[in-house]
């Protein structure tokens, strides 16, 4: 397990996906996080991760991810070089009264951690040389 206290970086591919999600998770255990909120946290993970690999980059490209304790949250934190994107302002047609069916495609798993995670943020500013995207999630421990 690495230590993800502090940022990390990874190759941004589908090859290093189990080993980013297997850090994050041992640091989430490592943190206190309830086995209840195992499920939300992987679904923030996947979504996150999967996205950076299939959509930040033409070519791969570099992730950094802390994930930490941050008082009664665990703080997960995610940084790419890649193309611009802020998923917080992406809706797509998630809106009450219509069926899964005719929601736009792209955008639920998105909505989906939205919903999900206690707090989200965004920001799209000087990291590590370059202009990054940086995406946090907390998700209460209690």
């Amino acid at each position: 397990m690495k230590d993800l206290s502090a940022w990390q970086d990874y190759p941004a591919t589908r090859e290093m996906y189990d080993t980013m999600r297997e850090d994050i998770l041992a640091n989430a255990q490592a943190a206190g996080i309830p086995e209840r909120k195992e499920f939300t946290l992987e679904l923030g993970i996947e979504e996150m991760l999967i996205n950076i690999i299939t959509y930040a980059y033409d070519a791969p490209g570099p992730v950094w991810i802390r994930a930490r304790r941050e008082g009664d949250f665990f703080r997960l934190d995610f940084a790419d070089h890649g193309r611009p994107f802020n998923p917080l302002t992406e809706e797509r047609c998630h809106s009450k009264g219509r069926t899964v069916e005719d929601w736009e495609e792209g955008g639920l798993g998105i909505h989906l951690v939205r919903k999900s995670f206690d707090r989200i943020a965004y920001a799209y500013e000087d990291f590590q040389g370059g202009k990054a995207n940086i995406l946090s999630l907390w998700l209460k421990l209690t």
